[in-house]
């Protein structure tokens, strides 16, 4: 049986990876630190609006006991069953096909390459490593305006995509939108051999297409994307395994085919790739053929807000966290209340508040975050966190903001046992780690008046 693997470099040691695994690959332009969270997660970044962890593998493969200078090297992002990081290597060398020779249930598989002996990161090794659970975050629809708003009249912009590991481009002028498959529902239709179902796009059935089978492409990775074309109110779909970029080009740099009948009829050069383009009347068929209507009733779906979150930015020291409202009971000035000392050998339970007829623990994690707050300042406060009938208290040295986000905005761990939770990805700036209230109350709160 042969297999695709990316080959790789962590420090001096040659690995490689099953591609139908590989989500994708990119540089690494920002890192989040994640404090107090397992060590091999070195923080959170973005890419394509999605928010991943970031995993340190020379502490997975215990080639180092620390991560450094993250910025500028490769992540490669993998999807191991529903669990999505992505993995630190410091270089990439090349998709290779192999004969498989391991094992099914093989942690890890060693292969001869030539001079060197190529280690394969296997699924299992990884969960057997890696302990964190998926980010969940609610993805909506791409709107095809940047890069295609701005063309030129001597230009055409293009819809870049990917089916397994080929490369295909769809003009924009089609295009109106782009749907995460995960966020919507699917009903199967046997109506054609590449219509793969009716999905669910806000209230709104459209049917799509699968060119995979139309091109004869092997179906190794689930499609990320949904790309909606429309006319005339008549709406379809084509699935995408992911969105790569919208390029603009000059129309005359396009190398135009003169069958017009083809489905690919054009070809455009992008990144040193030709890009092979659906061709218009390819579109006009599927549209007239396949497409279902859009109801009158149905036009205003589409415009309805999407929730928002409101958090509490907060700084402990010189770092920033965010803090959802739903958890946020009161946040009052430090120097309005009365702190008593309380007897413990736990480090961040600082003492106990008296707030009114209730009392409740103060805890502060300078010490975890190697920060200093400065209880003499103006600007320290107390944010009173809450979670069903506990509440615990807990020293800031500032309360920054209150920022409104959407749900696509917020990623989040699913899981409560770590003292972050996820993160915020606001528009403008640096990405906000989100603090866990279920954590910390947990491991805190009182469910009724502490006696100081």
């Amino acid at each position: 049986m042969k297999i695709n693997i990316l080959e790789f470099k962590v420090k001096d040691l040659f690995c490689g990876i099953n591609t139908k695994y590989v989500k994708y690959i990119f540089e690494i332009e920002y890192v989040k630190p994640a404090p107090l969270m397992p060590p091999y997660v070195a923080g959170f970044t973005t890419y394509n609006k999605h928010i991943y962890p970031l995993i340190c593998l020379e502490k997975v493969l215990e080639l180092s006991e620390d991560c450094r200078q993250i910025v500028g090297k490769t992540a490669v992002t993998v999807d191991i069953d529903g669990s999505v990081y992505s993995l630190i290597v410091d270089e990439i060398y090349k998709i290779q096909e192999i004969e498989k020779t391991g094992k099914g249930d093989d942690v890890i598989n060693f292969y001869n390459m030539q001079d060197k002996v190529l280690e394969e990161i296997t699924p299992l090794f990884l969960k057997k490593k890696i302990n964190l659970p998926p980010i969940k975050q609610k993805l909506y629809a791409q709107l095809i305006t940047e890069g295609s708003s701005e063309k030129k009249e001597d230009e055409e912009s293009f819809l870049i995509f990917n089916l397994e590991d080929k490369m295909l481009g769809i003009n924009t002028d089609y295009v109106k939108k782009v749907e995460y498959v995960e966020n919507l529902k699917k009903a199967s239709t046997k109506e054609s051999e590449w219509i793969d179902g009716v999905y669910l796009v806000r209230d709104i059935p459209v049917k799509a297409g699968n060119l995979k089978k139309l091109l004869k492409l092997e179906e190794n990775t689930q499609p990320e994307s949904l790309i909606i074309i429309e006319k005339e109110n008549r709406n379809f779909g084509i699935l995408a395994d992911s969105i790569t970029d919208i390029h603009t080009v000059k129309k005359s740099s396009i190398n135009r085919g003169t069958d017009e009948t083809v489905l690919l009829k054009d070809f455009i050069l992008y990144k040193n790739n030709v890009v092979p383009v659906l061709s218009d009347s390819f579109l006009d068929e599927a549209v007239n053929r396949y497409a279902l209507e859009v109801s009158s009733a149905n036009l205003n779906q589409e415009n309805r807000e999407k929730a928002e979150i409101p958090i509490l930015i907060i700084k402990i020291g010189s770092q920033r966290f965010g803090l959802k409202m739903d958890y946020v009971d009161e946040v009052v000035e430090f120097k309005e209340v009365h702190m008593s000392s309380y007897p413990t050998e736990n480090p961040y339970v600082k003492g106990l508040i008296a707030k009114e007829k209730e009392s409740y623990f103060l805890i502060t994690f300078e010490l975890a975050l190697d920060e200093k707050i400065d209880q003499k300042a103006e600007e320290t406060k107390i944010v009173v966190i809450k979670d069903s009938n506990l509440k615990v208290a807990l020293l800031v040295s500032d309360v920054e903001d209150l920022l409104t986000v959407t749900e696509e905005q917020v990623g989040e761990i699913e899981s409560e046992q770590f003292f972050i939770k996820g993160t915020v990805a606001p528009k403008d700036g640096e990405l906000i780690n989100l603090l866990n209230p279920k954590w910390i109350v947990y491991q805190y709160g009182s469910s009724k008046p502490v006696k100081a």
